[in-house]
């Protein structure tokens, strides 16, 4: 709404210029004379004034400062209450910049420690749960290591089966299901676990 008042102010400062047909001028009655227009100078620095002259919000904290303050309240907690308050304010920073980012692991590994504190109860746990929910939708901090250990056993995993496919078949459906198990089993262990 400002810099629309501003644009306008400036609109009247300038002054319009009028561009007359010559013709549409001298026929057309007064009420019908052609609109007023700016021209291409009046109107760039029109844009320049309401840009430079509309007020501008205070700085934000950064994002990395508001982090580390919401840290700091989480450890900082010395009721339930307050802990739960300092989840949900992390929880809503992580919504507003979408997510945590660079520091995604460093903040989950944080909070994973807060699960063994006195303060703990079911009011927490649903922050706790509502947090990380807004900073790690996917879990993906905790699933990251059996991943990475999937990528390179694959391969070997792979091979063997072929082995076994084709030295003993009568044995390949057991060694499938257990490769499958070895390579999924601890993706799965470490979501349920996170």
């Amino acid at each position: 709404m400002a810099t629309f008042a501003l644009v306008a102010i400036a609109l009247a400062t300038c002054g319009p210029r009028v561009k007359p047909a010559a013709a549409a001028w001298t026929a057309a009655p007064p009420a019908a004379r052609p609109v007023v227009a700016l021209d291409g100078r009046r109107a760039v620095l029109a844009a320049a004034l309401s840009l430079a002259l509309a007020p501008r919000p205070a700085r934000a904290a950064s994002f990395a400062e508001r982090a580390d303050a919401s840290l700091e309240r989480i450890r900082g907690a010395e009721t339930g209450a307050e802990l739960a308050q300092a989840l949900t304010q992390l929880g809503d920073l992580a919504d507003e910049y979408g997510g945590l980012a660079d520091r995604q692991a460093e903040v989950v590994q944080k909070l994973r420690t807060i699960k063994s504190s006195a303060l703990w109860s079911e009011q927490v746990d649903i922050a706790y749960r509502d947090t990380m929910r807004s900073i790690d939708p996917f879990r993906v901090v905790a699933v990251r290591p059996a991943l990475q250990a999937t990528v390179y056993a694959y391969g070997p995993v792979y091979v063997a089966l072929l082995v076994v496919q084709q030295v003993l078949p009568k044995f390949f459906a057991p060694a499938y299901a257990g490769a499958a198990l070895l390579l999924f089993g601890p993706i799965a262990f470490a979501l349920v676990n996170s």
